[in-house]
């Protein structure tokens, strides 16, 4: 989330700026009309006291002039104020944006904590959301993302203790049931699952994992945030912004090619080597190669 503090900064630059304008514009057209408005509340009351003793010709040529009066002030009362609050509106919808993202951030930090897996080295956490994964048992656990690796943890209860067939003592234990490289996964898409059409997500994995897609039962602004951050780990942005903070050298945009060969055997590694991806397999005689 290094991005924020340059929105934050943005933000309030572009306030700085527009902000003194914004104050005159409603000095300068909107606050004198309220004098103007005054002024037509006072000739209603003129109008119900012309009804109340009956004048009727007075009265309906007070409200035939009062009608269209009001009508034109209320167009440009309508007008000068929508020149003030579109820029407003503007400006809130920004803060809006990095307040949900602020409040995604700390659930994230807060559910990386209970995590039963450790991060590896030069990993960060990026996003952690709770959600159902809807093959197998179906548990319900939590999807995490780093820069570096996807991770499914579920849930499951354990008894520890009944008493005439009542759980009287349970704990909640976390299994990671589903980890690879972020690289490995090709696509996320939004979209309906289970029987009962609940929206979520779908995760499709490059051929060469010959994994099964995967449909995961999140809430539907949970799916666009997920989609959302899932491209900007694999743009580079999150890399990027990761070396900033820690104050890195940024990665090169363009993975450099690498040439792994099998320390036991000496044979060359062919296959993709995934963004994430920390150890291979030797095609040739089976030993696990370590990656850097």
């Amino acid at each position: 989330m290094g991005y924020l503090e340059k929105s934050v900064e943005m933000l309030s630059r572009k306030w700085a700026e527009s902000g003194p304008l914004i104050k005159q514009a409603f000095f300068n057209n909107v606050q004198p009309l309220t004098g103007q408005i005054r002024m037509l509340q006072t000739e209603a009351q003129r109008l119900r006291t012309e009804i109340n003793v009956g004048n009727i010709g007075m009265s309906q040529s007070l409200a035939s002039r009062l009608s269209i009066e009001a009508s034109s002030m209320r167009a440009r009362t309508c007008a000068e104020a929508a020149k003030i609050s579109a820029p407003l509106s503007e400006l809130s919808a920004s803060a809006d944006a990095i307040d949900r993202d602020l409040r995604i951030t700390e659930s994230t930090v807060a559910l990386f904590s209970q995590a039963s897996f450790p991060l590896k080295p030069e990993e960060s956490p990026v996003l952690a959301i709770e959600g159902k994964i809807m093959s197998g048992e179906k548990n319900e656990g939590t999807l995490y993302f780093t820069n570096q690796r996807f991770v499914f943890e579920g849930k499951r209860e354990v008894v520890l203790e009944k008493k005439l067939f009542i759980v009287t003592k349970k704990r909640t234990e976390r299994v990671v049931a589903l980890e690879q490289p972020i690289g490995a996964l090709q696509e996320i898409a939004k979209g309906r699952v289970g029987l009962l059409a609940w929206t979520g997500i779908y995760v499709r994995f490059k051929p060469e994992r010959r994994l099964a897609e995967t449909a995961f039962d999140v809430k539907g602004w949970e799916a666009d945030v997920i989609t959302r951050f899932f491209n900007y780990i694999i743009g580079g942005e999150a890399d990027r912004d990761i070396a900033q903070i820690r104050g890195t050298p940024t990665a090169p945009t363009a993975p450099a090619i690498q040439v792994v060969r099998c320390p036991n055997c000496n044979a060359p590694y062919t296959q993709e080597l995934f963004k994430g991806q920390t150890s291979v397999k030797c095609e040739y005689c089976g030993t696990q190669i370590m990656i850097r």
